[in-house]
């Protein structure tokens, strides 16, 4: 697999974790809003640069989405105690159930199917038993991915 091959193929998982994640229950996040929430939910307390460098979003959109989920009470905004001009965005604990506990339990046959219906329920199958073992290797299996798989 070359670089190119790469960002197609995380852009298609993407698509299926926004379906599978992003469009349900009673609050919908557009890709980028989902992505600015889920990097600061993983890295409480950042500075807005450093959501921008990790989701290679824009500085002014980041800015524009933590202003509007501040002003919801969905993200939580602090000074930073080092250096006053800048603030430190965290996600606030009824947005963590919400988006990740809720959400984030979601299985993806169904987003799966949305996003490529032209697989095979085997082949739905055989793609989450191989992101199960591809999240294992590379460290990014959830806390309750090897005790949990039920809800695939």
């Amino acid at each position: 697999m070359d670089a190119a091959s790469l960002h197609l193929l995380a852009r298609r998982l993407r698509a299926v974790a926004f379906a599978a994640t992003g469009n349900t229950g009673s609050r919908r996040f557009a890709p980028s809003d989902y992505a600015v929430i889920e990097d600061v939910a993983v890295h409480p307390g950042s500075s807005i640069r450093e959501i921008t460098d990790r989701t290679a979003i824009v500085q002014s959109l980041v800015s524009r989405i933590v202003a509007r989920y501040r002003d919801e009470g969905l993200l939580v905004t602090a000074p930073d105690p080092a250096d006053g001009r800048r603030v430190l965005v965290s996600v606030d604990p009824a947005t963590m159930v919400e988006v990740f506990r809720t959400r984030g339990r979601a299985p993806i046959e169904t987003a799966l199917t949305a996003e490529m219906p032209r697989l095979s329920s085997e082949q739905r199958h055989r793609i989450v038993e191989l992101l199960d073992e591809l999240a294992g290797l590379v460290g990014a299996a959830g806390p309750e991915s090897e005790t949990d798989s039920s809800r695939r």
